[in-house]
């Protein structure tokens, strides 16, 4: 049986819903105490807390093509507001190519729920 309690913070994981232009995706976020933010498909960078239920992160996200090699990073700026066990946020993401050019720029927003803590993980 897992449990979910009540979070102060965004530490730990969380099931995502990414909205951009180009549709909605499904992501898992995870937090660390220490400010360090990841992504499951391989992004990485760090978060804040910016205020009483509130919070920002920065990750970057490398952009591979069919071989392996990177193309692009996209840079994922985010302003968050969390209710407990849920958080949404809004922001910028910036895809830079490999050879420094702006490729676009494009709002994203993201609406999350944190993923159950089983026990010994809380």
């Amino acid at each position: 049986m897992s449990v979910t309690t009540h979070r102060s913070g965004p530490a730990g994981a969380w099931s995502a819903q990414i909205t951009r232009p180009r549709g909605t995706l499904a992501q898992t976020f995870h937090f660390t105490a220490d400010g360090q933010a990841f992504m499951a498909t391989g992004g990485a960078g760090t978060w804040t807390a910016t205020g009483p239920g509130t919070f920002a992160f920065r990750i970057s996200e490398p952009v591979l093509d069919e071989h392996g090699d990177c193309v692009a990073w996209v840079a994922v700026d985010q302003q968050a507001v969390q209710h407990g066990d849920e958080f949404t946020s809004e922001g910028l993401s910036v895809v830079t190519g490999s050879d420094g050019r702006l490729l676009r720029a494009v709002e994203v927003s993201i609406a999350a729920r944190a993923r159950p803590r089983g026990p010994g993980t809380g």
